[in-house]
């Protein structure tokens, strides 16, 4: 009897199926405009897929130290709820230096997405796991070979990795992330006779600090231009509270006198604007998609205050020196760069304003009024920017081609 007890058991455990081991996709992401515009859009598909073929998934995401951070993406990450564990810049750097324990469950995938590529490349082969990267640069063409799929966001993009060494078959165009944000908030009729516009100051406190006063002097030039205009500047959820607290307080005064509001809200509360003023970044290709007009502007003086990349960003940081050097730098980058906003550098022309040099907020103001009183060329501007293609699905075609669950199934 406990013999064919003994077989009986051995039989039904046979037939029973085996639980399917559950996939670990780790994002590397490193600044907003990766976390939010890439991890979070490709984590929010990853969890729909999961949940539609009930596989289980853990997802991690992991920031390495980085010049470009706002110290504020842990927290954002956090409360997206997209994520099982959200790892900071500290602890990712002691993984990568194989000082921690902590190691993904199941089968790993690491997915880079921003920083640098060193620490996707590292922590891949310490778990012995599947590696991809989503690429808008070509720096990646050095290390092609620790990863199997490279996914770009344009042709121009691919041509261009593949001239200095990719393999073609390796790079696949996928489109932008950026389009599949959870929640993306869509482009708002504005309302009424009087004119809105709005200034965004950037995400990291460095820029934030810069770039608020600018735009608070540009504001009030506006103002004496533009009587009847509503004037908001923004303040992103990635500028430390600390940082945002201390200037509007400091410049609390010259926001009344001015009649210049101050609005956390984020994309809800630029969605209605007839008019933005921006700096280069992440932030004019969301606006182009969300057909809003803008000016970018790329004031050398305020530029010191911008993360660079390499040795050189640690020299920019040097007490007295390091705020000239950043500004020959930046004058140098101008003068061989002909655009500064990603919807011009994609489409190879100037659909979207722009504003370069040693610029003062005077000038600033007498380009935004002129466009305001130009509605005609405002909408030739949004008409424009209909060339950059506001095509969802890019999380989804780099989850397929990652094929998440091929190990599970």
């Amino acid at each position: 009897m406990h013999c064919d007890a003994f077989i009986a058991e051995i039989i039904m455990e046979c037939l029973t199926p085996m639980s399917a081991p559950t996939t670990s996709l780790i994002l590397i992401g490193s600044d907003p405009g990766t976390v939010a515009g890439l991890a979070m859009p490709l984590a929010a598909e990853a969890r729909r897929q999961a949940a539609e073929r009930r596989q289980q998934l853990e997802i991690a995401l992991l920031l390495p130290p980085c010049q470009y951070a706002s110290g504020q993406e842990q927290g954002a990450a956090d409360s997206s709820g997209l994520f099982d564990r959200v790892i900071g810049p500290a602890a990712t750097q002691l993984l990568s230096m194989g000082l921690s324990g902590w190691s993904p469950v199941g089968v790993p995938i690491v997915l880079h997405v921003g920083g640098d590529v060193w620490y996707s490349r590292r922590l891949a082969k310490r778990w012995s796991a599947r590696a991809f990267a989503f690429v808008e640069g070509a720096q990646v063409a050095r290390a092609h070979q620790a990863f199997e799929q490279i996914f770009v966001p344009t042709q121009e993009l691919s041509d261009r990795l593949i001239r200095l060494g990719a393999p073609a078959w390796k790079v696949l165009i996928t489109g932008d992330p950026i389009y599949d944000v959870p929640g993306r908030v869509p482009r708002l009729a504005p309302a009424g006779p009087r004119p809105t516009v709005t200034f965004l100051s950037g995400s990291r406190d460095r820029v934030f600090a810069s770039m608020f006063p600018f735009w608070i002097a540009t504001a009030a030039a506006l103002r004496t231009r533009q009587p009847e205009a509503r004037l908001v500047v923004i303040i992103s959820p990635f500028v430390s509270p600390r940082a945002h607290r201390r200037l509007v307080a400091e410049h609390r005064r010259a926001l009344d006198d001015s009649g210049i509001e101050v609005d956390y809200g984020g994309w809800p509360a630029i969605v209605g604007s007839d008019l933005v003023f921006t700096i280069p970044g992440t932030n004019t290709l969301e606006l182009a998609v969300r057909r809003i007009p803008a000016i970018v502007t790329a004031s050398v003086r305020q530029a010191a205050t911008f993360p660079l990349e390499g040795s050189l960003g640690w020299i920019a940081r040097l007490p007295g020196v390091g705020p000239p050097i950043t500004r020959r730098f930046v004058r140098a980058y101008l003068r061989r760069h002909p655009f500064v906003a990603l919807p011009n550098v994609r489409t190879r022309r100037r659909i979207m304003p722009e504003l370069v040099g040693d610029l003062t907020p005077d000038q600033v103001a007498d380009e935004g009024a002129r466009l305001l009183q130009d509605e005609a060329a405002r909408q030739k501007i949004i008409q424009d920017l209909m060339e950059i293609p506001d095509e969802t699905g890019a999380s989804r075609r780099i989850l397929a081609r990652i094929n998440l669950f091929q190990t599970a199934a």
